[in-house]
């Protein structure tokens, strides 16, 4: 089987070759294509070579959010370790550049190749590989555990998608599984699904989900406050955020938005896009309203006396943004795309609206049901109707929202664990 999925990534490799080869021309920043390869500078394989090294690798922003708490569990348990942080996607590494403070570099995942693989854990050469949520590379998980090197997967997910085309892997699966040395995993669900899909249950653990670990209410006043300036926001504004929205979810949006601008004429709306490249797009779908928004990128450079709506094009503020909401309404749940991190904005003490589908987040979305914290809608209509009944009945939505902010605190706890086994990996390889 390992064959034929190498003989496939070489395949695939050859068709993505001319787009690597334009990346190559036209970017500027050449580092991510290198480090793909397994190619790293200088500067990384001497803080590799001098020091013990755990590496944490997170695909991209979601799973570098996920890691975040763990990371500075670890670094303040292990200081003398030297941790180097990969993401796969460039996003991803924004991200991390931005909230992994305690990572000592940051670098690209090497592709799934054998020679990248190779050459990749040579100039690293962990201690430790902590993978987060979804991430599973045959080769690289294979060749790694070859060599010695221990390996954990922290936060484990499996969703359904996930969970269908896992099974394509055919044996390789079971065989890759069983080369991961602790299995931490959100939830009995995904516990139950990785031991299925072929993990030694012995090794599967359910410790539950970091993204309850987060420091999501650190956020000050003064910062909250920074935020209304900058947006200009008045007292008497009440505002609605929609959050990680997709195509098609957006023009609902802004004709729920206009509809309930009728009644309450000075509502606020802050639109996130799960794709910030599509920013222009709907600022059409606004004007398109006869709404003229403002994207954030924009603020500085405009300065508007007023503003009724804004794109928020930027990376790693949503969930600073949730803050300062009346209203949020969590996108990707309408139109199948499974639904995005309800956790953020409950940790910020609002409560929560969703659509039907939230196939990635059943655990999140099933907590804040069953605490009176959340509330899911089957329909554009219905969703309009729950929001103009929230704004009709502030207290009540004040009051949910607190119930989501200790749904939050109630379920921290998941990093400490997590770094409790990944302690005990530790001593087995000094053991060793």
């Amino acid at each position: 089987m390992y064959l034929i999925y190498n003989l496939l990534l070489f395949i695939i490799l050859i068709f993505y070759s001319p787009i690597l080869i334009y990346k190559k021309i036209t970017n500027t920043n050449k580092k991510n294509i290198k480090e793909m390869f397994g190619f790293y500078s200088k500067d990384i394989k001497k803080l590799a070579k001098n020091n013990k090294v755990i590496w944490i690798h997170a695909v991209s922003v979601g799973e570098t959010v996920a890691a975040s708490p763990i990371v500075k569990e670890l670094k303040k348990e292990l200081p003398e370790h030297k941790v180097i942080f990969s993401t796969t996607t460039y996003t991803g590494q924004n991200m991390a550049h931005k909230i992994i403070d305690d990572a000592d570099a940051v670098v690209y995942f090497p592709f799934d190749l054998p020679f990248a693989v190779r050459k990749a854990l040579k100039a690293i050469n962990p201690e430790l590989i902590m993978i987060i949520e979804t991430e599973l590379w045959p080769n690289f998980i294979k060749i790694a555990k070859n060599k010695g090197h221990k390996i954990i997967y922290a936060n484990g997910r499996i969703s359904d998608s996930s969970f269908k085309k896992y099974k394509y892997l055919g044996s390789i699966l079971p065989d890759m599984l069983n080369n991961i040395d602790c299995l931490a995993m959100q939830s009995v669900q995904d516990k139950e699904r990785v031991i299925e899909l072929g993990a030694n249950a012995e090794k599967v653990l359910n410790l539950g989900n970091t993204k309850f670990d987060q420091n999501y209410s650190s956020i000050s006043e003064s910062k909250k406050e920074d935020y209304r300036n900058k947006f200009k926001i008045n007292e008497d504004n009440l505002v609605f955020v929609a959050g990680s929205t997709h195509d098609d979810e957006e023009k609902h949006l802004i004709q729920i938005y206009k509809d309930l601008k009728e009644n309450f004429p000075g509502l606020y709306f802050i639109i996130a896009p799960r794709d910030i490249e599509r920013a222009a797009e709907i600022e059409s779908l606004f004007q398109k309203n006869n709404i003229d928004p403002i994207k954030k990128s924009e603020l500085k450079n405009q300065n508007p006396d007023k503003i009724d709506a804004l794109i928020l094009n930027t990376i790693g503020e949503l969930a600073q943004i949730y803050s300062i909401a009346d209203l949020v309404f969590v996108g990707g749940s309408m139109m199948g795309k499974g639904g995005h991190n309800i956790l953020e904005p409950a940790a910020q003490g609002k409560l929560v609206f969703f659509g039907p589908d939230m196939s990635n987040f059943k655990d999140s979305r099933d907590l804040l049901l069953k605490n009176d914290a959340g509330i899911q809608v089957n329909s554009w209509q219905s969703l309009k109707e729950q929001l103009l009944y929230y704004l009709n009945h502030l207290n009540d939505l004040n009051s949910k929202g607190e119930k989501a902010r200790k749904v939050i605190l109630n379920n921290r706890g998941a990093s400490k664990r997590i770094l409790e086994h990944t302690l005990k990996v530790l001593k087995q390889k000094q053991n060793n």
